[in-house]
C-alpha cells in the first residue's frame, strides 16, 4: 500500500483575541519604516462609540515576528533554515531505487503537509528512517518545518535525541529535578515536535523512562511528532510501549538508502564557480 494511502486509513480511522501589551511582550521587533506602528505591529483605533482598542496594523510586520519568533523557537540547523520541500529533487540521487523511494516519500509527505490541520488534529506524525547517512531525512524534515512555520503558521520544535539527553543530563545536580521536569514539560507541549536521529542512543532504562515520558504525554494529548531514525520502528532499542506509540500515531515511511551530502556538495561547490566565473566576465566586460 502506498504511504498516501496508509496516511489517508490512518487519519480516518482516528477519527484572538490578545491584548496589545502582552503581544508587545512576546513578539521580537523588527525595522520597519511604518509610520502608523513605529515597528510594534500594533495600533490603537476606536469604534463607534470611541472607544479605544487595538488591532493589527496594516503593514504586516506582526506577521513576520512572528515567524522570526517561530523560527527561533524551531532551533533548527542554521545550514537548513533556507531548505523548502519545494526545493527538493529526486535528481540529487544517482541509484533509479533511490529516485523511486523518494518520490514515494515525497507524495506521502506533501500529502501530510496538504492535510496537516487534520494531521495535527488528530495527532499523526510521520517517522521516516534510513540506515545510510546524508540519505537528506534531516533535510526534509527541516524543509518541512519551514514550510509549517512559513505557510501555516505552526509552532515547531526541531531537536535531536542526543540533545534530549545531554539536556537532561545537564539538569543532574545543582539545577535539580525541577529543571528536568520544565525540559521535559516543554517537549512534551510543543505543539509539533520533531525528534532527529531517533535510536542513535542506547537502549539505557533511565533513557526509555525519560522518553517514555516525553512520547506518552504527547500521545495522551494527541500533539504530533516528527522522527528521522537510521531504523526502522521494528528495530528501535526501545521497550513496546514506546515503540507501540509511535507505530499508532505515526506514518512510517522509507527513505532512500543513499548519501546525497557529496552531490549537494559538489552542486553547491559548481554553482558558487558560476558565480565567480560571471562576476569576473562581468568584470572584464
Amino acid at each position: 500500500m502506498e504511504p498516501v494511502e496508509q496516511l489517508k486509513r490512518m487519519s480516518n480511522r482516528l477519527s484572538h483575541s490578545i491584548n496589545a501589551e502582552e503581544a508587545k511582550s512576546q513578539i521580537l521587533h523588527l525595522q520597519t519604516d511604518c509610520p502608523d506602528c513605529g515597528g510594534s505591529g500594533w495600533i490603537w483605533s476606536r469604534d463607534d462609540n470611541g472607544v479605544p482598542y487595538c488591532e493589527e496594523c496594516h503593514c504586516g510586520i506582526r506577521k513576520k515576528m512572528i515567524m522570526q519568533n517561530q523560527l527561533q523557537f524551531a532551533e533548527m540547523p542554521d545550514m537548513y533554515k533556507e531548505c523548502r520541500f519545494s526545493n527538493m529533487k529526486s535528481s540529487v540521487y544517482q541509484l533509479p531505487e533511490s529516485k523511486e523511494i523518494f518520490i514515494q516519500a515525497a507524495k506521502a509527505v506533501k500529502y501530510w503537509l496538504e492535510n496537516i490541520q487534520q494531521m495535527q488534529k488528530q495527532g499523526i506524525g510521520l517517522y521516516i528512517y534510513s540506515n545510510t547517512k546524508g540519505s537528506g531525512k534531516t533535510r526534509l524534515v527541516c524543509s518541512m518545518a519551514n514550510e509549517m512555520i512559513e505557510k501555516h503558521q505552526k509552532s515547531v520544535k526541531f531537536t535531536t535525541s542526543l540533545k534530549i539527553l545531554d539536556e537532561i543530563k545537564s539538569t543532574w545536580g545543582e539545577r535539580g529535578k525541577n529543571a528536568e521536569n520544565k525540559l521535559i514539560s516543554d517537549l512534551t507541549y510543543a505543539d509539533i515536535l520533531i525528534i532527529d536521529d531517533f535510536g542513535a542512543e542506547s537502549g539505557k532504562d533511565w533513557i526509555n523512562e525519560k522518553f517514555y515520558g516525553i512520547i506518552n504525554g504527547r500521545y495522551v494529548d494527541k500533539k504530533t511528532t516528527i522522527f528521522t531514525s537510521n531504523y526502522p520502528i521494528s528495530r528501535l532499542k526501545y521497550d513496546d510501549r514506546i515503540t507501540n506509540r509511535i507505530l499508532e500515531r505515526s506514518l512510517e515511511i522509507p527513505f532512500p538508502e543513499e548519501s546525497v551530502r557529496e552531490h549537494i556538495a559538489d552542486a553547491m561547490k559548481q554553482e558558487l564557480i558560476k558565480k565567480i566565473q560571471g562576476g569576473e566576465n562581468g568584470k572584464q566586460a
